[in-house]
């Protein structure tokens, strides 16, 4: 019988409690972290994947991937019947993409070399062009096939290294238009860091001069670009997209090349002696520059290879003569001295005087330029004549301060408001002015010499044409404007986004039969007897005045040659000055280049033999 003793494990021993009872707190603790960990991991996951992910996709693209921008076509400008003055044409240009450059430090070398620089000078100028790493920085431009062969051929040793077709600035108007569309060249350190938030870029080019400064944000469109993918070499695989480029807007001028062609070639024969000028051709009616020539003139195309020479050639062909020169005017100022003295009731049209050929002044003799004297005349024939006497006499009865109060409202001493960088305010000089500038007070020498535009007068040859043109309107100064329309051919059909607007920037404020008197003064200069005779077009009513204005250039003795006129006097078309340094009288050399812009403009054949330019007339103004 087995009892409950010989049961197995009934009266063994029990198992007792382990030595070590784990620490169920430190256990849970251990759990907690290993959690907190994998939150973090999953929050660090879910930030960089989801809050950063695009910005990290990006940058991975970027490391794989480079930009390279394409440069937009700058927009055309053409002439008022749409023949195009500046263009582009497509060149090479070799860029290096910084990053590769850091990774690379033996492309610096080989680069400088292919390129005939130094090590330091290639450093220096991508560092001053680089805007980011990866954005390619223009180490040279428009390279000749010699050079693309050579880093062709060593493109395997230049990663990083890339050569692309962009368009660069040519200029088709041959030396016609130089001051009027200006330049384009680098963008320099200075301007980059103001222009940086516009997305300009090292190397861009930029509007300098004329209507390309003025107008930069029409002409220099919006850029596009190419997406290419490296390998780790940094050479190219593959473009990936591309966004092409938009060229710049279109500018159509109010110029007609044809006008400028004529006022050109008779510059050229008045500086093929010796005497740079300028010209300018305005519309009364609307302000619209029909003409606007300076010469000398240089060809744009190689302004940047010439630039040495042009800066220390005697002639200064850099000069825009047109608005960015005063001179002393002559007796084209007496225009305004007329109506002064007509204002102020100084005069009245039926005024007379006697002309001996010389007045007084202290112990001073004032000779008039006919030096025997114009005997007795009335207010038309001084101004047809262009008697000296008749206008001191007018002069002094006016007094300094009218003169220059006129002289302002004729638009001296301001600027013209041309859509052109240079624009001189021209001088009207007062006892106030000349004190500032060390000239002493005022004497009554002075106003002699303000009256018949001497002295420390200055007025530009724009500004000329601009007070000729309110004559001719009726006594509104308008604002002179070279675009006559900004056409956008973005959409690929020609958009008008801007045209030309008659701006008024004041008025004269004449009588009209004052003014009417003046014009009939500046007929007769026209008429057999008057200063400008002999440059009369037949069938052509012309309005005009002479000027020889007294200069000293290089410490020698000058008269430049000036004349002012606008045609037809009935309803008045065309207004213009000329201006010839050094060119004589006015009836010399100024006036018979107008004639010819004259006869281009209303399409009369001249028999330029007859009056040439240079050609002496004894005894006119």
């Amino acid at each position: 019988m087995i009892t409950d003793k010989d049961k197995p494990g009934l009266g063994s021993p029990t198992i007792g409690l382990p030595d070590h009872i784990p620490n169920l707190r430190r256990l849970k603790c251990f759990y907690a972290a290993i959690l907190v960990l994998l939150a973090v991991i999953i929050a660090r996951l879910w930030y960089l994947q989801i809050v950063k992910g695009p910005e990290l996709a990006g940058l991975a693209a970027t490391l794989r991937t480079r930009l390279i921008r394409r440069v937009p076509p700058r927009g055309e400008i053409r002439d008022a019947k749409g023949r195009v003055l500046a263009t582009n044409r497509s060149h090479f240009v070799v860029s290096v993409l910084p990053d590769e450059m850091k990774k690379n430090p033996q492309l610096l070398p080989r680069l400088a070399l292919l390129l005939h620089k130094t090590e330091d000078e290639l450093a220096d100028e991508i560092r001053l062009n680089k805007t980011t790493p990866f954005d390619p920085v223009p180490v040279a431009t428009d390279v000749d096939i010699k050079l693309l062969s050579e880093v062709e051929e060593q493109r395997l040793d230049l990663p990083g290294v890339l050569i692309t077709k962009d368009p660069i600035r040519y200029y088709t108007d041959n030396r016609l238009c130089t001051h009027v569309l200006g330049i384009v060249r680098p963008i320099n350190a200075e301007e980059l860091e103001t222009l940086r938030k516009k997305g300009y870029r090292g190397g861009d080019l930029i509007g300098k001069e004329g209507l390309e400064y003025t107008y930069e944000a029409e002409l220099r469109g919006k850029e596009g670009g190419q997406r290419i993918e490296v390998d780790a070499r940094g050479r190219m695989r593959r473009v990936v997209e591309e966004v092409k480029p938009l060229p710049g807007r279109t500018l159509r001028l109010t110029l007609d090349r044809d006008l400028q062609q004529v006022a050109y070639d008779a510059l050229q024969e008045a500086f093929a002696k010796g005497h740079p000028g300028a010209a300018v051709a305005l519309d009364p009616r609307d302000g619209a520059v029909l003409a606007f020539v300076s010469v000398p003139s240089y060809d744009l195309n190689k302004y940047g290879t010439d630039y040495n020479k042009l800066l220390k050639d005697p002639s200064h062909p850099l000069i825009n003569r047109v608005s960015g020169s005063k001179y002393p005017c002559g007796s084209t100022f007496k225009l305004i001295t007329a109506a002064a003295g007509l204002e102020t009731g100084a005069i009245t049209p039926t005024s007379r005087d006697y002309c001996p050929g010389v007045i007084y002044l202290g112990n001073r003799a004032f000779h008039c330029d006919r030096r025997t004297g114009h005997g007795a005349l009335g207010f038309y024939d001084a101004i047809g004549e262009s008697c000296d006497v008749y206008f001191w006499h007018v002069g002094m009865r006016v007094g300094a301060e009218n003169l220059a109060a006129w002289a302002r409202r004729f638009g001296v001493g301001s600027k013209t408001g041309i859509d052109l960088p240079v624009d001189t305010p021209g001088r009207v000089p007062t006892d106030r002015w000349k004190r500032k500038y060390g000239y002493g007070p005022w004497r009554p020498g002075d106003t002699l010499n303000m009256a018949i535009g001497q002295g420390f007068v200055g007025v530009s040859p724009l500004q000329l044409a601009v007070y000729t043109a309110a004559l001719a309107n009726g006594g509104t100064r308008l604002r002179p404007q070279l675009v006559r329309e900004i056409i956008d051919y973005s959409s690929g059909k020609p958009v008008v986004v801007h045209r030309l607007k008659r701006q008024v920037r004041g008025t004269l404020g004449l009588s009209k039969a004052y003014r009417d008197a003046i014009v009939e003064g500046m007929r007769r200069a026209l008429e057999p007897g008057g200063t400008a005779g002999r440059c009369a077009i037949p069938g052509l009513s012309i309005a005009g005045k002479t000027g020889t204005a007294e200069a000293v250039i290089h410490g020698k003795d000058v008269s430049h040659s000036v004349f002012v006129c606008f045609a037809p006097v009935e309803n008045p078309k065309i207004a213009i000055a000329v201006l010839v340094e050094g060119g004589g009288f006015g009836a010399d050399t100024a006036a018979p280049i107008a004639r010819r812009i004259l006869g281009r403009y209303f399409g009369i054949k001249l028999d330029n033999a007859a009056v040439p330019i240079g050609g002496h007339s004894p005894g006119v103004d």
